[in-house]
């Protein structure tokens, strides 16, 4: 399944492969809390790397988080990618799972279909 998605200015847009959309990812991670708005959580999807196709990189940014071992943010961990130009969360991708990209489902432009389960994760956070 092809999904794309856009930021809220449309500096950045892109499409990515899915298997399907399902699981919705309900994540509750301190990062995810502060920036999902309403429910306190992001809603990530499961998304196929290589697939990933952008227009507007230029306008890219990205926050790389730090981890729960005290490693600081570099490159070699965890990062949120974001529209530089409106600070739209767009997808998180992490290098110890090279293959997965998870956009977020806010962002995504057309209608997904009702999710029949979620997952939710990082709750001790």
């Amino acid at each position: 399944m092809k999904i794309a998605g856009s930021c809220h200015c449309g500096g950045v847009r892109f499409t990515v492969e899915a298997h399907c959309p399902y699981p919705y990812l309900l994540c509750y991670c301190t990062i995810c809390r502060k920036v999902a708005g309403g429910g306190g959580y992001t809603i990530n999807l499961g998304a196929l790397t290589d697939s990933l196709e952008v227009e507007g990189e230029e306008h890219l940014s990205v926050y790389h988080l730090g981890d729960s071992e005290g490693r600081s943010a570099t490159e070699d961990i965890a990062g949120r990618r974001f529209c530089s130009k409106c600070g739209t969360h767009l997808w998180a991708y992490d290098p110890r799972w090279p293959d997965l990209v998870h956009p977020f489902a806010s962002v995504i432009d057309a209608d997904l279909p009702a999710p029949p389960e979620r997952t939710h994760m990082m709750l001790a956070f």
